[in-house]
């Protein structure tokens, strides 16, 4: 059995109530004051948080209004798994207090508490950092100025409108905690928390974050070990509260290990050659925050780089700290100096000699899903503790009053630096920018919902993002979006009509003489400058009115999403079948490319379809012909989706490269496709008994074993 690690003090006994109720109700007040703007509804977290993460979360709230499973959102690229979508956070429980908060207002608040989720996650951070460092054995003032470099330093404050990322970081400190209370004896309740700490860092929705919050878990425990303050089973321990914690989500992580498979984030992975990481001038801002203007956008900032990149600032007294750290005879703050600058090193990724050569070795799906500049969330942590440590050193010798001075206006320096800055806040509520794009959405409403289901639209710039981005909140279909999930298939055929790189998720239709625009049923094309009279003409469209600043066209040649075509071509892959699609004599109406069938064929029965019902996860449609015909949808083709004719199971065949077909035999058809997501109801099996697993230990009286320290 072995004691305490020697080079962590003892935890002093508890004194007064007020000594450790004022730390914690200081690390709730402090990112609150941070984001004051935001909570009195003057401000709004700006970038990714509006543009992306809320639609996400406002199409999974529509369905819960509506009392609709979340499962497939069929306005977003012609439809798309959101179930298996880990951004859109369908299984992160705190993002269902948001959600339900919205839910008072029928939905009209839901984006001010969503952007409480920051905030909310800031204090869970510190807090966990603060019951991390007191466990260390320091005295309240260093343990609460190291948290607070952590809620509220460099990582928090520059990537508030990555959510998912901020959620994920929250669970760090309390995976460390865990694993600190294992460092000497097994004990149930702990392991229970490091497996929920794991868990919640997978369904906070982001694999990069998660990624950095495990490697940073184990980078303590492999500075323990070399250490010899534990024993080598501690590995194994680990190791199994990871398993369960993954098992915890394998209702997210089964799903999404097939849509990673069959989407664009697949091939990621070619498009970050290095793996990406801060840029050098970042490392300015950990002590000058200002040098490089980066709280001037548009204005005196004039370098390259992301400006939210570029702040990686957790105080002078942290980089003080840092900078002594390994002059102190003290372990534990060498400990974390090395921790600190293993972090850095990580979060600068390709701008250093050493990641590069790290990552080309890596496996292809784990480069798809590293960015090293969320290592900065490690960094600041770790950052955090040596300056706590430090800290606690020289208060040995100072008095306690001059320690929390040092403390507090660590905090002070952070707000003031950090608060109501480019990168976390811009003026105004997101409510001024959504309620116009609700009031183009509703006049466009009026023009596509004159068929059942709404015919899709398209557009042509960047300009109106909001439906491109957030077309389920909107209710306005599109063979569009912007989503590293976006499916591979539907994106290979919408590259042969637009104009992007391939690692863009949005490119903008640049061919409107296409007939895939009228195979997509894409009724209307929405710009924000007028299309040319020749490229008009070209294409046979219709200048429709204006609606607000936007041009606005229909397409008289559009087919619905539903028809029968006299004749399919056989495709022996989706190479050919992409082949065929580009060339100019296609006619969508008149032929259907089609994979896994003996034989072309002709002389098919043609006749209208009948759409009875059309939700996202279930539409019923009738069909009467007089001879064999075949069914084109535009509809994606994707694993769970099953077909019925006339209560009979058919299968599916792959059409036009993405979409769904079905043979149909003569006289009347009833069809009916579904939903049912492949081993659903064995992932929620196993995410229920892991849970189980251990929420018993973790309620039940709490049980130990001690292993030695030597093996």
């Amino acid at each position: 059995m072995i004691t305490a690690p020697n080079f962590i003090q003892k935890v002093a006994p508890q004194t007064r109530f007020a000594a450790s109720v004022c730390p914690a109700f200081l690390l709730v007040l402090q990112p609150i004051l941070f984001f004051r703007r935001m909570v009195i509804n003057r401000a709004h977290i700006p970038f990714d948080i509006e543009g992306f993460h809320y639609p996400l979360i406002a199409y999974v709230a529509q369905c819960a209004r509506r009392g609709v499973a979340p499962l497939w959102d069929a306005y977003s690229y012609g439809g798309t798994p959101i179930h298996a979508d880990l951004q859109a956070q369908l299984f992160y429980p705190f993002t269902w207090i948001a959600i339900l908060l919205g839910d008072w207002s029928d939905g009209r608040n839901l984006f001010y508490w969503v952007e409480w989720l920051v905030p909310l996650h800031m204090i869970l951070a510190g807090i966990f950092t603060f019951a991390l460092l007191r466990k260390f054995g320091l005295a309240r003032p260093a343990a609460f100025m190291g948290a607070s470099i952590y809620q509220l330093g460099g990582f928090f404050a520059s990537q508030p409108q990555h959510l998912c990322g901020v959620c994920a970081a929250a669970w760090l400190p309390l995976g460390v905690l865990a694993v600190f209370e294992l460092r000497c004896n097994f004990r149930a309740r702990w392991f229970g928390v490091l497996a929920l700490a794991v868990a919640l860092s997978i369904l906070s929705g982001m694999a990069a974050a998660t990624i950095v919050v495990a490697i940073a878990i184990w980078m303590f425990i492999a500075a323990l070990v070399v250490l010899r303050q534990t024993s080598w089973r501690i590995f194994w321990i680990v190791t199994a509260a990871f398993a369960v914690g993954v098992a915890i989500t394998a209702v997210e992580l089964v799903p999404l290990w097939t849509l990673s498979n069959l989407s664009v984030a697949s091939e990621r992975w070619r498009w970050r050659e290095f793996g990406g990481g801060l840029p050098l001038p970042s490392l300015v801002s950990f002590i000058l925050p200002y040098h490089y203007h980066i709280f001037e956008m548009g204005k005196l900032y004039t370098l390259p780089y992301n400006s939210t990149l570029l702040y990686i600032y957790c105080g002078e007294v942290t980089a003080i700290s840092v900078a002594v750290a390994g002059f102190l005879p003290s372990a534990r703050a060498r400990i974390f100096l090395a921790l600190t600058l293993i972090s850095a090193v990580w979060m600068l990724g390709e701008n250093t000699p050493v990641y590069p050569f790290i990552y080309v070795h890596l496996p292809r799906m784990i480069r798809g899903a590293l960015y090293s500049e969320y290592a900065l969330m490690a960094f600041c942590f770790f950052a955090g503790i040596t300056a706590a440590i430090v800290l606690d050193w020289f208060g040995s010798r100072a008095p306690r009053a001059l320690l929390w001075c040092v403390a507090l206006l660590t905090s002070y320096d952070l707000i003031h630096t950090g608060a109501n800055r480019p990168m976390n806040s811009d003026d105004g509520s997101y409510g001024a920018d959504l309620a116009f794009a609700e009031q183009v959405a509703v006049k466009l409403h009026a023009l596509v919902n004159s068929t059942t289901p709404p015919t899709r639209i398209d557009y042509t710039d960047h300009r109106f993002w909001q439906p491109m981005q957030a077309s389920g909140l909107l209710n306005l279909p599109t063979p569009s979006g912007n989503n590293p999930f976006a499916l591979l298939r539907p994106m290979h055929v919408r590259w042969l009509y637009t104009a992007g790189n391939p690692w863009e998720r949005d490119p903008v239709v640049n061919r409107f003489d296409s007939p895939l625009l009228n195979m997509m049923n894409v009724g209307f094309l929405v710009s924000d400058s007028a299309i040319s009279a020749n490229e008009i003409r070209r294409a046979g469209l219709k200048t429709q009115d204006n609606i607000g600043p936007f041009y606005v066209y229909r397409n008289p040649h559009v087919l619905p999403r539903f028809f029968l075509v006299p004749q399919i071509e056989k495709s022996s892959s989706e190479t050919q079948t992409i082949q065929l699609l580009g060339e100019p004599s296609f006619n969508p109406a008149a032929e259907a490319i089609v994979e896994d069938i003996p034989e072309s064929r002709g002389g098919l029965a043609i006749s209208a379809v009948d759409v009875r019902s059309y939700t996202p996860n279930r539409f019923e449609l009738m069909v009467s012909t007089a001879g064999p015909a075949f069914l084109v949808t535009s509809e994606p083709m994707y694993p769970g989706w099953t077909a019925k004719v006339n209560g009979t199971t058919q299968s599916l065949l792959m059409t036009n490269g993405a979409y769904r077909g079905l043979m149909l035999a003569p006289g009347q058809s009833d069809i009916v496709m579904e939903y049912h997501p492949r081993f659903f109801a064995l992932s929620i099996a196993i995410s229920s008994l892991a849970l189980l697993a251990i929420a018993i230990p973790v309620l039940m009286k709490q049980r130990t074993f001690a292993y030695n320290s030597r093996g």
